[in-house]
């Protein structure tokens, strides 16, 4: 029978490789490896019940429950149903690589394949800004290759900044940072530049305060000098976050907030169902004439609270909050240096992804949603290999 563990591990590493080839480019190529990896984790399973645990698993429970618990007087049931697959699959995906528990070597391998698809994905980003798309967004939906960029970013930077791997290694990160961050700008997203600045803050801020004062006065010279050489179609962007009277985006973001927290105050127990905002928002008395767009809140936690309730909303609340606890606790508590970095950089991951998720709906992203839970699948690994976890 050990021979057909061995056989089904061996399967499980195909499908995360296959996964880890799609995993920023080919939602086919994705899907394809996390269904043969899944398949043979079941087989797995079903031999043998027992999933290693982790500090997550009652909060992931918790928000699970929550959900489920928001399909009592769904607006739209089998809708609800049907949308419940988009926050099971990526938790799927972060116990089966927990499962699997991958060894240093594979480990780098998963993550080599995943970084030089990424590099392909800006590769063609740039192309697009060079042939006149003004708001690249490579072969993703533009929301999503700005999370995407956001989450790079993080590990480019912390490792340009601090790490001891050699001179060239640095200049190489950094390099790539200015790559990625002008693939960001040329994104047009201005929430994501908004996340950027507040990544860069918290991680700089845990790791070296002097830099962070350097950042800020870097930033501030910036600021002055860009107009004069940005094109005036990215100034004009940046501005525009300030304007809450003329500007269509920020009118609409406004006033889908708005309609979000009346929702949540009619139904603030579990909310009216998983993925029917875009259904109830347009009734009485959440529609407003300047909304040009209702398929979502532009906000993930208002999202939460609206579909969910109050139950949701905590839960999800908790369950990141327990996230950016343990990440902060492996952090300070491991003494090599790379994977110091490591957690450094996944923090500043996830602070990212939940600060862009206050413009933009992140959390139904298939791409980016995924990657976060299997970065955070593959930190428990890492920190149950350096002891800084119990088994």
């Amino acid at each position: 029978m050990k021979n057909l563990d061995d056989i089904l591990d061996k399967v499980i590493i195909a499908g995360f490789g296959l996964y880890a080839l799609g995993a920023v480019v080919s939602l086919g190529i994705m899907n394809t490896g996390l269904t043969l990896a899944f398949l043979a984790w079941i087989i797995k399973k079903i031999r043998d019940f027992k999933i290693k645990s982790t500090p997550f698993d009652k909060y992931i429970l918790f928000f699970l429950v929550a959900i489920v618990f928001s399909f009592i007087g769904s607006w739209d049931l089998l809708n609800s149903i049907n949308y419940f697959k988009r926050y099971l699959y990526p938790i799927l995906l972060f116990y089966m690589i927990i499962d699997l528990n991958p060894d240093v070597k594979l480990i780098k391998f998963f993550f080599a394949i995943i970084f030089i698809t990424f590099l392909g994905s800006v590769s063609y980003g740039l192309w697009q800004y060079h042939i006149g798309i003004n708001r690249i967004h490579s072969n993703l939906f533009v929301m999503e290759y700005a999370t995407l960029l956001l989450i790079v970013l993080m590990y480019s930077i912390t490792y340009g900044l601090w790490s001891k791997d050699g001179y060239k290694k640095r200049v190489v990160s950094i390099v790539l940072s200015i790559i990625f961050i002008i693939s960001l700008l040329f994104t047009l997203t201005r929430g994501a530049w908004i996340a950027l600045v507040i990544g860069i803050c918290v991680i700089t801020a845990i790791r070296d305060r002097r830099i962070l004062i350097s950042i800020i006065i870097l930033s501030s010279i910036f600021l002055i000098v860009a107009p004069y050489f940005i094109p005036d179609i990215y100034v004009n962007r940046f501005m525009s976050i300030f304007d809450i009277k003329h500007n269509k985006g920020n009118i609409t973001r406004l006033n889908l907030w708005r309609s979000a927290l009346l929702i949540y105050k009619d139904h603030w127990i579990n909310g009216i169902g998983l993925n029917n905002f875009s259904k109830v928002v347009k009734l009485e008395p959440y529609f407003h004439e300047s909304m040009i767009s209702t398929s979502h809140a532009h906000n993930n936690f208002l999202q939460i609270a609206a579909e969910t309730g109050s139950i949701g909303l905590t839960s999800f609340l908790l369950l990141f909050y327990v996230i950016i606890k343990k990440l902060y606790i492996f952090y300070q508590s491991t003494t090599n240096h790379n994977l110091k970095l490591f957690f450094l950089g996944t923090l500043g991951v996830i602070v990212v992804y939940l600060t862009h998720g206050l413009t933009e709906y992140t959390l139904n992203d298939r791409f980016t949603g995924r990657l976060v839970w299997f970065i955070l699948g593959i930190s428990i690994v890492l920190a149950r290999r350096k002891k800084l976890l119990s088994e």
